[in-house]
């Protein structure tokens, strides 16, 4: 089962996700992959903000966080790509499932 984790702060802010048992050629991974090229896209283009990403045997994106400025358009972006893979795991509940999880910052 192709698997998505997405990180939250405790403000339930997107940081970034993870992405687990991803099947090279699937449709929901095909689809998962368009989406993330699409927001990584939208922030480097828009927002000049490049999120780190990574494909291997998971599939990592953290987003940068550093300018505050920033917080309701990387927000708005990132909410869209989270709703975008809800609908994918409806289409394939069997295959595709989305979590959420918030991560504990120490400071």
């Amino acid at each position: 089962m192709e698997e998505i984790i997405i990180q939250r702060d405790e403000q339930n802010r997107i940081l970034g996700l993870t992405g687990r048992g991803m099947e090279e050629g699937s449709l929901a991974t095909t689809s998962t992959l368009h989406f993330l090229q699409a927001t990584i896209s939208s922030m480097t283009d828009y927002l000049h903000v490049t999120p780190d990403f990574s494909v291997g045997k998971e599939l990592h994106l953290v987003v940068d966080r550093s300018d505050p400025h920033l917080n309701r358009e990387i927000d708005a972006i990132m909410e869209t790509l989270v709703i975008g893979l809800k609908m994918l795991a409806k289409e394939y509940p069997g295959d595709f499932v989305v979590h959420e999880a918030t991560v504990s910052i120490r400071v």
